[in-house]
């Protein structure tokens, strides 16, 4: 009896250290497929290759780590029904399965829902007895056997992952393989999407910054178009008059006594001074001259000089440019620092300004500063005079750069702006 109890001890110990080594192994083999499986689809992330080479390669991939001979994608269209995404594998061209539409059916009603998103796949010998019967009925009369699971991201259903015909029949692990793949491959999918949208959205965007530049050009080119006009009639029809009446009043002196030679010699002061205001005003007023100069640093800096003369505010500067600055970038900088420098002559009160300007990374960085009354920033848009400030906004933005001003009453002001050396 005792020699009996030995044997049976040492089979039940052997079949128990059998049972460990197994479940070993099955987990070490789940484990690295799930590892492959990961790898196939995370690759597409990494590479450049459009999406029906990658679902050629991981449909392959697919069938490779479940026994299949055949696998597929299915997209699940906006009407329930799933169309299969191009680059199966295991399929000849003439087969049928390209121009299938499998109906997914009623929510939760449906036995291809009920299999797929349900979570209801029941093996039988190595297959899906009611998943096969769906493929059939689609068209499909070859299919011996068949596995899918959900393709999807989160709660998103995008479609299903589907094997066939396995060549020693489908398992659990099998299937668990398939929800991996189907839950990976759900998220590049929305990644390429959101990829794509990004892309879109960028186009769209350039195309409406390329619009708000033709227009701004076009409102540059309207306002240079009055300004020439205006200064044409002021030169050619105020002015002259004037000269005109200035003659007639010399003419008046040469006759006049006196007592109101005197009064005539007030009235052309007068006429002259007018006279000095219309032509100043003619100078500002005429369009800017299209022609560049071949120095930008040495037309900010001429720039700088005539602030000193005429407003006898000290100026400093600290320009370190280039001299082969595109023409176009040129142009804004010049415009910029112009618009900048008359708000500080015009309405700054300042005794002091300075402009450094400088190469920072692949544009020109500017910044003019001075020590003047200063504003509120927030209230510049309404405040006469800063209405410039909006243009130098808008002129360094669409160009593709950006545009700060910090001020405060009492404090002076710094505007600085950064555009690209490329349009």
């Amino acid at each position: 009896m005792a020699t009996a109890e030995i044997p049976l001890g040492e089979e039940a110990f052997q079949s128990a250290d059998d049972l460990r080594h197994r479940r070993s192994a099955n987990a070490e083999r789940s484990h690295d497929a799930a590892l492959a499986a990961l790898a196939a689809v995370s690759s597409y992330l990494d590479s450049d290759e459009d999406l029906p080479s990658f679902f050629g390669r991981l449909t392959a991939a697919v069938a490779d780590l479940t026994g299949a001979t055949r696998a597929a994608f299915w997209r699940l269209g906006p009407r329930g029904m799933l169309t299969v995404q191009p680059a199966v594998f295991g399929f000849a061209d003439s087969s049928i399965v390209h121009h299938l539409r499998v109906p997914l059916g009623a929510k939760g009603e449906g036995a291809f829902d009920r299999i797929v998103f349900g979570g209801d796949a029941k093996l039988v010998k190595g297959s899906c007895p009611a998943l096969d019967a769906t493929w059939r009925a689609a068209g499909l009369k070859e299919v011996r056997s068949s596995l899918a699971a959900a393709w999807r991201a989160g709660e998103r259903r995008i479609g299903a992952v589907a094997v066939y015909d396995s060549t020693q029949g489908f398992t659990a692990h099998d299937l668990w393989v398939l929800r991996l793949v189907g839950m990976a491959a759900g998220l590049v999918w929305q990644y390429k999407e959101s990829e794509d949208e990004l892309g879109h959205t960028a186009v769209r965007l350039e195309e409406a910054m390329a619009a708000r530049r033709h227009l701004l050009n076009n409102i540059a080119a309207g306002g240079d178009e009055a300004r020439r006009r205006f200064a044409s009639a002021l030169h050619d029809d105020s002015l002259q008059l004037l000269t005109g009446a200035e003659l007639q009043l010399e003419r008046l002196r040469s006759d006049a006594s006196a007592g109101s030679a005197l009064q005539l010699d007030e009235l052309h002061q007068t006429l002259h001074r007018v006279e000095d205001s219309l032509r100043r005003l003619l100078t500002n007023v005429s369009p800017e001259p299209l022609q560049l100069p071949n120095d930008l640093a040495g037309a900010i800096s001429e720039r700088l000089t005539q602030l000193r003369t005429h407003a006898g505010i000290e100026a400093h500067n600290d320009i370190r440019l280039p001299v082969d600055i595109p023409d176009a970038i040129q142009a804004i900088v010049l415009k910029n620092v112009g618009e900048a420098l008359t708000n500080v002559e015009k309405h700054a009160h300042a005794t002091q300004v300075g402009v450094v300007a400088e190469v920072l990374g692949d544009g020109v960085r500017v910044e003019v500063t001075d020590n003047g009354t200063g504003f509120v920033v927030a209230e510049s848009a309404r405040v006469p005079g800063h209405i410039g400030l909006v243009a130098l906004r808008e002129r360094a933005q669409l160009a593709g750069g950006w545009c700060r001003v910090e001020s405060d009453p009492g404090t002076g002001t710094r505007i600085e702006f950064w555009v690209p050396l490329t349009l």
